[in-house]
């Protein structure tokens, strides 16, 4: 696996990767130090427990006829020592095991009568927790007695759990406060992902004073940006609106021309020009439209586009389900499908629309039997005023702003315009509407 995989992506997920290691780290640490000290603590306060209970048995039993002892010795045990009295010692371990050394140690240090005795000590060979022992009497007989001992992996097991429990409470807790941090951030990513594609949507300055200011100052530049822009619409806009009156002098006073052929070519240059500023206005419309969302039948509306083209006579298909419900912006569409048909019939001669949904979204195709674009200039064609009339017939109108218009229709609907060139000729101009929209067909 690598390092990216293993390295979270997002800000939030690195913050709780480095809260995650750092707590692991401190609880792990204070883990093992507790384990140590707790194992240390409970053998000492089990062996000293056993040394106390064996100098009681040692007495009772060294002063009690021998056919009492055996009843006597169920009756000294208890819930942690289980006392007997046998002829026969335990065979003693404490040669080759040093817990049993410490075990004999703290009895012989805690009760000192006991230190000069005879006391055997070993493990239980089916129950490794379980430490059997022996001491002698005066007569000769044995004091057995058996105790479980806590192991270190029963302490460690105990350790782990509480571990556990602790590192998953902190981390919740520290997760749900990182979380309520880092809201502010999402929502600016979630602000800024819209910007540019309507009215500005001011954040809510909250979270601590960094992410307040930064929220302050995203919002005064949003600001600034949409008066820039508005400002320089309004005078693009003036200009194209003034424009139409001389346009309106010139025409007219074309038709006194009496020369024919100049007269159809000044009409010809004055249409361009009427174009170009209709193009303009179109695009400026775009950048300041607010049109909302509904629910609308494309099928329809592409078949009604196509039909309105070939009742003036121009080739053009529709391909694709009767009806297909979706929710967008019905003029916004309209535009774009538009000016992707106008577009193929200025550059082929027949042009066909396709429309089908499919598992990732609706596609609304427009195909056409021109010359196609160039593969390296498929990028460069949905930028602004650009014209490739190198690629395609040089007596193009407008001020290419077309397919522009079609990519900003695109980026506000959240969906994208794809440019690709088909076999043997012509161009395959395709609008794609990501799912999440409603849809539904009828064939």
């Amino acid at each position: 696996m690598s390092r990216a995989h293993i390295w979270p992506d997002g800000l939030m997920g690195r913050v709780i990767a480095v809260l995650l290691a750092a707590i692991m780290l401190e609880l792990l640490g204070s883990t093992l130090l507790y384990q140590y000290l707790d194992t240390s603590a409970s053998r000492e306060e089990s062996a000293r427990n056993l040394a106390e209970q064996l100098v009681v048995a040692d007495r009772v039993l060294t002063a009690a006829p021998a056919g009492e002892r055996p009843a006597l010795a169920r009756q000294l045990s208890s819930h942690h020592v289980t006392v007997t009295w046998r002829s026969v010692p335990v065979p003693d371990q404490t040669a080759r095991n040093d817990d049993l050394r410490e075990v004999r140690r703290i009895v012989s240090d805690w009760e000192g009568g006991l230190a000069p005795r005879d006391i055997s000590l070993a493990v239980d060979h089916e129950d490794r927790a379980m430490l059997v022992g022996s001491i002698a009497l005066p007569d000769g007989s044995y004091v057995q007695f058996s105790t479980r001992m806590r192991s270190d992996l029963e302490s460690f097991g105990l350790s782990l759990l509480s571990l556990c429990v602790l590192f998953i409470g902190v981390f919740a807790a520290a997760a749900l406060v990182i979380r309520a941090l880092g809201s502010p951030l999402r929502n600016l990513a979630d602000v800024a992902d819209t910007a540019g594609h309507g009215p500005p949507v001011l954040l809510t300055e909250k979270g601590p004073q960094d992410l307040r200011a930064l929220a302050r100052a995203f919002n005064a530049m949003q600001l600034r940006v949409a008066d820039l822009i508005a400002s320089r619409t309004r005078a693009l806009a003036a200009m194209s609106h003034d424009l139409r009156t001389p346009l309106t002098r010139l025409k007219l006073r074309s038709e006194l021309i009496e020369d024919d052929p100049t007269q159809a070519a000044m009409g010809k240059d004055i249409q361009e020009m009427e174009h170009m500023l209709d193009s303009v206005l179109a695009y400026l419309a775009g950048v300041s439209d607010a049109e909302e969302p509904r629910r609308i039948d494309l099928a329809a509306l592409a078949m009604t586009l196509a039909d309105d083209a070939a009742d003036v006579g121009q080739a053009v298909e529709y391909s694709g389900p009767d009806s297909l419900h979706a929710t967008m912006c019905p003029l916004r569409t309209r535009r774009a499908l538009g000016n992707l048909i106008d577009n193929a019939l200025h550059y082929g001669e027949r042009a066909v629309v396709r429309l089908s949904a499919s598992e990732e979204g609706i596609h609304l195709v427009v195909e056409d039997d021109g010359p196609g674009i160039p593969a390296e200039e498929l990028q460069e064609v949905v930028e602004p005023f650009r014209r490739l009339d190198y690629a395609r017939p040089r007596n193009t109108e407008g001020m290419g702003l077309g397919l522009s218009i079609v990519s900003d229709i695109m980026q506000r609907e959240g969906g994208e315009l794809r440019l690709e060139n088909r076999e043997p000729h012509g161009l395959r101009a395709e609008l794609f509407f990501p799912n999440g929209r409603a849809v539904s067909a009828t064939l």
